[in-house]
């Protein structure tokens, strides 16, 4: 797959994307603010939230709060 760039501004730009539009292979791309999935309530997703997560986990790791898979798999049989 190849990614091509191009600056809307100029017209050879505009008549090359309407071009394009026509062409059956070739998608639209979204705004960067649409999100095209839905956001799974706990799940860490910004910059920040990985960060505190991260955090989170060490806390855990030194404080003695870990488990192993086996140990897991015990408390959710079903997963």
């Amino acid at each position: 797959m190849t990614t091509l760039i191009i600056r809307e501004n100029s017209p050879e730009a505009k008549k090359f994307i309407e071009f394009a539009k026509t062409l059956p292979f070739v998608e639209e791309s979204r705004d960067e603010d649409e999100e095209e999935f839905e956001r799974i309530p706990g799940l860490p997703y910004t910059k920040e939230e990985r960060i505190a997560s991260v955090r989170r986990s060490m806390e855990d790791i030194r404080a003695g709060r870990v488990y192993s898979a086996k140990e897991v798999r015990a408390m959710f049989p079903r997963i």
